[in-house]
């Protein structure tokens, strides 16, 4: 992964991922008798967590892609992003004093990211390529050449 575009498409699949992690959450804890605001303050919690993506992952991705520039290997792309991942979120987290929360959600989310996007390039990479359109005027010209 190399470049801001690559860097903020991550940060986007990270936040989508944040934001269902935290929904799923909210759910589960409404279902085991959370109350009625489990899954509101889920949603909460997940449009609070893409500033910090934004304003720290976005950096932090970009100087983590340029030490990962060498590394040919996808496992070791997605656990480093897991684990950095992982300490910004208990980083930013700990003056809540909620540390743990923060290491879960940053693991899962930053490397849930990356390796959807890992996931992503090699589809793209592995699907056929679209035939060539044939416009009936190109059929015209080739007929009056007399290509077929």
């Amino acid at each position: 992964m190399r470049g801001p575009a690559a860097i903020a498409m991550l940060c986007l699949r990270c936040a989508a991922v944040l934001a269902g992690v935290a929904f799923l959450t909210g759910v589960v804890a409404a279902l085991a008798g959370g109350g009625g605001d489990a899954v509101p303050l889920a949603c909460l919690v997940a449009l609070v967590g893409v500033v910090p993506i934004a304003v720290v992952g976005f950096p932090v991705g970009l100087g983590l892609a340029q030490l990962l520039r060498r590394v040919d290997h996808e496992w070791v792309h997605v656990a480093a992003f897991a684990l950095v991942g992982g300490a910004v979120g208990a980083a930013l987290l700990a003056a809540a004093d909620w540390v743990l929360l923060g290491l879960a959600l940053g693991v899962v989310s930053a490397g849930g990211a990356r390796w959807w996007t890992g996931w992503a390039h090699r589809r793209v990479a592995t699907r056929p390529p679209r035939p060539r359109r044939v416009e009936p005027e190109d059929l015209l010209i080739d007929a009056a050449d007399g290509r077929e």
